[in-house]
């Protein structure tokens, strides 16, 4: 019971610290489309891809191997082992983030003029560049704390992580105006380099404070660390050096292409910047939730596999399928009905709301596919995920080429909607053969989808109770927010309550 409530208390806390960053980044998304408008913002998504490329080298796969090994370490109480382990793997990270780094700034030019076909990205790579060392080591720090089942600081790093890039950039915004410089992308990055140092150095100080410090090991027992790590953190690292490729590329490609639809170079970018700094920020809202039950699951499932506890690992599957289904069918269900009405009042844009309703279609694929990953990771799996990601990234690239010119950006959006359902079913169908007592319970779908009927049904009484004796009110829908919440509120409180009630009459019914 203890082991239970340590998992959910971790699950809890980075789900909140993932909701209550996100929502400050909500406010930091619509601050910067104010600022910087629909076209710097699309400018300042194009350079995420190059920074997500040098991560996949210098921290990414190490993180997960971290966390693995330090989960197998703690298990046996080897408090001189976690530190081994946590100082070889930071060390060769910092050796490749200075690598990359110096790379980076080297040939920021040639990436922006030949690769990201826009000059303008240079000034902004170059400074993203600098990101990269303290990015790298936060991540290390914080794979050695979700090891060690230490969610609290983890948490507490993402809020003060957002806190300092929200504030970071509003002083260098107000510089710029005193200045009388016009805002441009570089506000928002250079708040991002603040957030980072500052973060970087914040978490690594509660880690010594916090973890039992050794001298540093031998260069024997490094090399026996590193080779442990990087036997993890290899595949998991060249899956994501492969697919951040692809996903830069695709990242290049989308405004490109876009002007074979017809639009002028701004227009394209700033239909891209409504896409990836608005609409797809909204839908993946809710992956707090899995993004924290993901981070769990590592440490939880390699646990269970060093121990060889097959039902523990055949619990936390059926409950992750069955957790994702319930909150990706509600995610889709709220997106679709509210999806108009949250892009005019966030972000004053139908366009954004047209992309949110069809991306809300995504979620039940997204968050299955995220955190059976996570479970494939954890069980040695690596390189089936990789293929996985791999076939989904190359299905986006095939619908941005073909698609866009001919559909627009909707070519784009089917792209999206078609991988996630192509890699979530892979992902099942691997997890079901890795763990073979598995099998699928179909009520996992059905109930959610009726609750979600249900919970329709409500609001269109709602709406039509309003309509009768309100009708002034339900149509200015668009302009009030409060009826917006109301709505919202009402739809959540009632798939909930059948959620929950099914679920504990379940459990009664089980006792």
């Amino acid at each position: 019971m203890d082991h239970k409530k340590t998992v959910l208390r971790g699950a809890f806390l980075l789900t909140a610290a993932g909701f209550l960053s996100r929502i400050m980044g909500f406010f930091y998304r619509i601050f910067l489309s104010r600022i910087i408008g629909a076209e710097g913002l699309g400018l300042y998504q194009m350079i995420f891809p190059i920074l997500a490329l040098a991560l996949s080298v210098t921290s990414a796969g190490l993180s997960t191997a971290i966390s693995h090994q330090v989960s197998r370490k703690n298990a046996l109480g080897d408090k001189r082992g976690i530190w081994n382990i946590f100082f070889a793997g930071a060390a060769f990270s910092l050796l490749l983030s200075f690598l990359a780094a110096g790379l980076l700034r080297s040939y920021a030019g040639v990436l922006a003029e030949v690769f990201l076909k826009d000059v303008r990205c240079e000034e902004l790579l170059k400074y993203l560049a600098l990101a990269i060392p303290f990015a790298s080591l936060h991540t290390i720090v914080t794979g050695c704390f979700i090891g060690r089942k230490k969610t609290g600081l983890p948490a507490l790093s993402q809020l003060f992580e957002q806190l300092v890039r929200i504030l970071s950039s509003l002083l260098i915004w107000q510089i710029f105006q005193e200045k009388g410089f016009a805002p441009t992308p570089l506000i928002a990055v250079g708040g991002m380099l603040a957030s980072e140092i500052l973060t970087s150095l914040l978490t690594l100080l509660l880690l010594l404070f916090q973890t039992p410090v050794f001298a540093p090991p031998s260069l024997s027992i490094m090399r026996k660390s590193l080779e442990k790590l990087t036997e993890i953190a290899l595949p998991i690292s060249g899956s994501r050096f492969f697919l951040g490729i692809f996903q830069s590329m695709e990242a290049v490609l989308i405004p490109l292409r876009l002007r074979f639809f017809g639009y002028s170079l701004s227009e394209a970018y700033s239909h891209y910047g409504i896409l990836t700094g608005m609409a797809l920020p909204l839908v993946l809202f809710p992956s707090a939730v899995t993004g924290a039950v993901s981070m769990l699951l590592i440490p939880e499932i390699s646990e269970a596999d060093t121990l060889n506890d097959r039902q523990a690992i055949l619990r936390t599957a059926r409950s992750t399928v069955a957790g994702c289904l319930y909150l990706g069918i509600f995610c889709t269900g709220s997106f679709f009905l509210f999806g108009k009405e949250l892009g005019l009042f966030l972000f004053q844009s139908e366009e954004a709301g047209s992309y949110i309703r069809i991306l809300g279609w995504i979620c039940p694929f997204l968050y299955l596919g995220t955190t059976l990953s996570s479970i494939l990771n954890s069980l040695g799996k690596t390189t089936a995920v990789f293929f996985q990601n791999l076939l989904g990234i190359l299905i986006r690239i095939l619908f941005v080429w073909f698609g866009i010119p001919r559909f627009g950006i909707l070519g784009c959006l089917l792209g999206v909607l078609f991988s996630q359902l192509t890699v979530a079913l892979l992902a099942l169908r691997t997890v079901f053969e890795a763990v073979p007592e598995m099998e699928f319970d179909l009520k996992d779908l059905l109930m959610p989808l009726l609750f979600l009927g249900w919970s329709l049904c409500l609001i269109t009484v709602g709406d039509g109770i309003m309509s009768t004796f309100f009708p002034a009110l339900l149509s200015g829908i668009e302009q009030s927010p409060v009826l917006l919440f109301l709505r919202v509120g009402l739809f959540t409180a009632a798939y909930s309550f059948f959620t929950l009630y099914f679920f504990r009459t379940h459990a009664q019914g089980r006792s």
